[in-house]
């Protein structure tokens, strides 16, 4: 069964990435870069090449406040993007997963609402989704729209914001007159892998049973916690807002109950899980300081951290693409002040990944910046952070075949290996006999988001839209561990924000793969029309036969998040 996922990194799209395994399931994990459901022909090239049974769409707008100011935007999303899913659908045959919400009605039923109540939208977040409704409704017999509210998971959620709000308070302020039943993503995740099993048709409410108001909701969350936290109950009219909210959320599961005679966890229970999970509630409290936050690599890191609910602190000289939602550092890192701890908002943690150069291996600034970066690192340490992560590069090992694990000796032939290699034996000798845990994150080859690198997929995406016939290339022989950025992202976060495994990591894919094989596939992806000229540049006398990383410990990583 081949299924197609919209918006995979969000809330409910990381949680069918768990619920959804099975042999007989083959999962297409899309997101904005992958597939942009309101751009048509984005959305044809997708479908034509995968040819999916069943398409799950959690791809939306849902900042509700924002819609209200950016209308088209909201239903370009919400409306427009489905109608191009279904349209693709009924070509393929394909059933439709639709995920709507309880803004479709107004909220001022005295009960709970059920699936035959007659929607009546009151913001522009609630008539966009609900126009997506009717455009499903009027075109396909093969889909199922499900309708939920107050949904916690894997990303930004009301669970996280409150206990955000919370630090170092005594008391936050909660609207008590909004009712509604908080709904675990997994839960949710359980009820979508239910209902594709079935022919089932139509539309269902999935909730969590039960159901509360906000200021209650945030009273059981700071109970689970354990935190010494108390919430003010206030009403709605004491907030000022563009946006007419739903009195009454509360949505009853009466198909799911009729059908197949299923119930979903009461949504205390399904709290209680997600806090235990331990995936991000019990270190939400860390502040992690990330440099070179607006770099290649350093702004999906800093997406990566917010997405899980950490503070995070951003360092680097710009920060135009740096997610609006982390804290600009104004101290620059290598001022060499030996506060620099202080000045930089004492983080629990570092994430060092700022370097200049990265893709010129030969140029001086690897060598002439690493006293800076042998200050800051020492100044860190002494002033209090107990935790710090440094990139890495396979570059310092220099010329070897095979694996590499963190026994390989190292023999660097760049400047950039050098220097980075210096880097390393520096931290170790800096943090002996510390208190202070150190992950040296050896990094292969980095590929994707690629017209913002210097790689050569991105100079190939360059050449490509300047109507290039031929791309001058070595022989492309040579095997390398890729990886892309955003998963490379998401390893990093996960080394850095735990200490049971530390010492040199290396963040890859475990799998070696010839540099031809890897450029002719990025080809053919992308439907470029240019292609290869093998041989117009000799191989670099620096580069091994074929190198990559040993996965061992950060696959054990990994499994333990989970």
């Amino acid at each position: 069964m081949k299924i197609l996922v919209t918006g995979a990194n969000g809330q409910l799209g990381r949680a069918l990435q768990k619920v959804l395994i099975n042999e007989e399931i083959e999962l297409l994990l899309t997101d904005t870069k992958e597939m942009d459901i309101t751009d048509a022909n984005s959305v044809k090239k997708v479908f034509n090449k995968f040819e999916p049974e069943i398409v799950i769409n959690c791809a939306a707008f849902t900042n509700v406040d924002k819609c209200e100011t950016e209308e088209e935007l909201a239903f370009k999303i919400n409306a427009e993007g489905p109608r191009n899913l279904v349209k693709m659908c009924l070509e393929y045959d394909a059933c439709l997963v639709h995920i709507s919400t309880d803004y479709v009605f107004d909220g001022e039923k005295s009960e709970p609402y059920d699936e035959e109540d007659i929607p009546n939208p009151q913001s522009v977040y609630g008539k966009s989704k609900l126009l997506a409704e009717q455009i499903i409704l009027e075109n396909m017999s093969k889909y199922f729209i499900i309708r939920t509210a107050w949904m916690f998971g894997d990303g930004e959620n009301f669970v996280r914001k409150v206990v955000q709000n919370a630090k170092n308070k005594n008391e936050v302020t909660v609207v008590d007159d909004q009712f509604g039943s908080p709904t675990s993503s997994m839960e949710l995740a359980k009820v979508i892998n239910l209902l594709i099993s079935s022919n089932k048709y139509g539309i269902y409410h999935a909730s969590c049973e039960g159901y509360c108001n906000w200021a209650q909701f945030a009273e059981q969350i700071f109970e689970e916690l354990n935190l010494n936290v108390k919430v003010k109950h206030v009403k709605s009219n004491e907030y000022v807002s563009k946006v007419k909210r739903p009195k009454n959320s509360i949505l009853t599961n009466k198909k799911l109950l009729e059908n197949f005679n299923y119930k979903m966890k009461d949504w205390q229970n399904a709290l209680k899980d997600y806090i235990s999970g331990g995936y991000v509630m019990s270190d939400l409290t860390k502040k992690v300081l990330v440099t070179g936050a607006n770099g290649y690599l350093g702004r999906h890191v800093v997406k990566e951290l917010l997405n899980r609910g950490y503070e995070v602190l951003a360092a680097d000289f710009r920060y135009d693409g740096v997610d609006e939602r982390a804290i600009r550092v104004e101290e620059p890192i290598f001022s060499g002040k030996e506060n620099i701890y202080e000045l930089m908002g004492k983080p629990d943690v570092c994430i060092h990944l700022a370097w200049r150069n990265g893709f010129v291996h030969n140029d001086d600034s690897h060598i002439l910046d690493l006293p800076s970066h042998y200050t800051f690192i020492k100044n860190m340490i002494a002033g209090g952070l107990k935790s710090i992560s440094i990139m890495g590069t396979m570059h310092e090992v220099g010329y070897w075949e095979g694996a590499v694990d963190e026994h390989t000796p190292t023999n660097p032939i760049s400047l950039y290996g050098i220097a980075k290699d210096a880097l390393r034996n520096i931290t170790f000798n800096l943090t002996m006999n510390k208190d202070v845990s150190v992950h040296w994150l050896r990094a292969y080859y980095i590929m994707g988001d690629d017209l913002k690198n210097n790689s050569i997929f991105s100079k190939l995406v360059q050449a490509e839209q300047e109507g290039k016939e031929k791309f001058p290339f070595t022989s492309g022989k040579n095997k390398y561990d890729f990886i892309t950025v955003q998963e490379l992202a998401k390893q990093i976060v996960a080394a850095s924000v735990q200490d049971q495994i530390t010492g040199i990591i290396n963040v890859c894919t475990g799998e070696p793969i010839s540099l031809a094989d890897k450029v002719e596939s990025f080809i053919k992806e992308n439907d470029f029309k240019i292609k290869l000229e093998y041989g117009a540049y000799p191989d670099r006398p620096y580069d091994s036969d074929a190198i990559w990383g040993d996965a061992t410990k950060i696959r054990k990583i990994l499994e333990n998040e989970k």
